[in-house]
């Protein structure tokens, strides 16, 4: 028989980590309000309290507030003003539209993705912000048709050679591209609670009784001023590229206000009003821009080349191709009669006499009468040299 007394178990606080231990002590030693990345303070910088039955960390059911950090919105900005010339630069090879959209209330997208809460939020990995992937807007676009246009008959898409067109099918890419949407522009983060009644019931592991106690679940909405939208078509017809992104960018604006993106639509949360298209106020300026700029460094690279080439040439050769290139303007037309004019007589480069010839019959300025007495000097001079 074992006389040996057991020792009393002693409740051990095991912490109860939600990352990486590494990433957890260098979190740790961090003031929440330094985590300036919306994904670390939301998924990895979480508040948790000891759970006395459990003997382990809980996360907090309560959610901190969130103060968005003035280097998020710096980034944010960064990212939008990168977004709009890049696809002011695309619109010159294809069909680009602009929406600007107000939301009636509270958006929340991502709310059942995996999280430790089991209430998450959609945040940008690299930029760190809120937003609605691209993928969920074409999701609620094509589902808007499916029901307006096909009875809610998901076979009714292949019947339509225009949605066909717009949203493509498993054998057939579309050509409409839908673009993620930034939740930046007055941006706040509200904490919000739903609450479950008759948890066991929705379990299903028990009745829908009055007597189970409501469990209160803490999530986090997303509050903007307003959202851009974009929308692009790159089509080999630019004509037909024009009409199947009208029509795309018409449903577009159907589906956000009659359907709303996101979580819990049915709550109200996620619907927009006042969705306009702002193509020619506010994108067609920057197409514009974005056009003359490419003009610019176009133009640059071409003096460039222009520049290499010449300095390859003798200094004869590169006398004659100075003078092929002037234009007919004032300056031109001067320098001509001066710089070039005393370079040509000093080398006696005959290739650049006759190149001045024919710069100045195209002007008018090669048959003068003696009364012009200096230009028809500069002529007989140039004769004299041709001979």
């Amino acid at each position: 028989m074992n006389n040996k007394r057991h020792p009393k178990k002693q409740q051990v606080r095991e912490e109860k980590y939600f990352l990486p231990k590494d990433t957890h002590a260098i979190i740790r030693t961090v003031n929440d309000q330094h985590l300036t990345h919306l994904a670390y303070r939301l998924h990895y910088g979480l508040s948790h309290e000891f759970d006395e039955k459990k003997g382990c960390y809980e996360v907090a059911k309560r959610l901190p507030a969130v103060l968005i950090h003035s280097d998020v919105q710096q980034v944010a900005k960064q990212a939008l003003l990168h977004r709009e010339r890049s696809l002011a630069s695309f619109a010159h090879i294809a069909s680009v539209r602009k929406l600007k959209a107000t939301p009636v209330g509270k958006i929340v997208h991502g709310l059942g993705a995996g999280h430790v809460r089991e209430t998450a939020l959609t945040i940008h990995s690299t930029y760190g912000i809120p937003y609605i992937p691209a993928s969920s807007v074409k999701g609620v676009v094509r589902q808007w048709w499916i029901e307006a246009y096909g009875e809610g008959k998901e076979t009714a898409l292949t019947q339509s050679s225009e949605a066909t067109a717009i949203f493509g099918t498993q054998q057939q890419r579309g050509c409409v591209q839908f673009y993620d949407v930034y939740l930046v522009n007055g941006l706040q983060l509200v904490p919000e609670v739903m609450t479950v009644h008759m948890k066991k019931y929705y379990e299903k592991s028990g009745m829908p009784t009055d007597d189970q106690p409501p469990t209160p679940v803490s999530f986090f909405t997303v509050k903007v001023a307003d959202v851009d939208i974009y929308l692009s078509c790159l089509h080999r017809d630019h004509q037909q590229a024009e009409q199947l992104l009208k029509k795309a960018t018409e449903w577009t604006i159907r589906a956000l206000e009659e359907f709303g993106i996101g979580s819990k639509t049915s709550s109200g949360y996620g619907y927009f009003r006042h969705v306009r298209d702002v193509t020619e106020q506010e994108f067609l300026p920057l197409i514009k821009q974005a056009k003359e700029q490419v003009a610019s460094e176009m133009q640059k690279q071409q003096q460039q080349k222009e520049e290499q080439y010449l300095a390859s040439l003798s200094p004869e050769e590169r006398l004659v191709k100075e003078i092929e290139r002037l234009t007919t303007n004032e300056q031109d037309q001067q320098k001509s009669k001066s710089e070039l004019y005393k370079q040509v007589i000093e080398t006696k480069n005959k290739e650049a006499a006759r190149a001045l010839q024919t710069y100045w019959e195209k002007i008018g300025e090669w048959n003068v009468k003696p009364k012009q007495k200096k230009q028809y000097e500069k002529v007989q001079a140039v004769r004299t040299l041709l001979q």
